[in-house]
């Protein structure tokens, strides 16, 4: 029973953040993806791992957004490299937001560079934003460690959705 309203919980706070990018910040719901998966392969195992939200522009992935409760914080490197492997490219923003706070990463210099929800760019600023970024690939001979951090955070959500399993 836990589980499941901590899963509800975690609906919630993604139309939460739905809602705002749509109503606050101009997106379309064509810009927006929820719960999208990924494949990624490691040199000895694959996985799945899922983005919350995705902002696309121009064809392009903008911006993932990590949905928690909790401790934001906790999420950052979670989804730096989250943006750092599951593309052909990097994904230039990483946001982690419980629908009330948010910090905003830069993924290719690897830092946070913003607080709040209002300082998610808006539509308008993203497709300014998406004309200056190269989108280039995270270098290859640093890439599985970012995997395995990515690997690794998936192991223990996993485990905690196993429960009582």
């Amino acid at each position: 029973m836990e589980e499941y309203l901590s899963n509800i919980e975690l609906t919630q706070v993604q139309r939460r953040v739905i809602d705002f990018l749509t109503s606050q910040k101009g997106y379309d719901s064509a810009d927006i993806e929820a719960n999208r998966d990924f494949r990624v392969d490691l040199l000895d195992a694959s996985f799945n791992t899922r983005a919350d939200i995705i902002l696309k522009i121009e064809g392009k992935i903008f911006c993932i957004i990590k949905c928690v409760m909790s401790s934001l914080e906790s999420w950052e490197r979670h989804s730096i490299a989250f943006s750092r492997v599951v593309e052909p490219y990097q994904i230039p923003y990483a946001v982690v937001t419980d629908s009330e706070s948010a910090r905003i990463l830069d993924v290719i210099g690897g830092r946070l560079i913003s607080e709040g929800l209002d300082s998610i760019p808006s539509k308008v600023d993203a497709m300014k934003i998406i004309k200056e970024k190269s989108f280039s690939p995270y270098p290859r001979e640093r890439a599985e460690k970012e995997k395995r951090i990515l690997y690794a955070f998936d192991a223990i959500k996993c485990s905690t959705d196993l429960g009582g399993v």
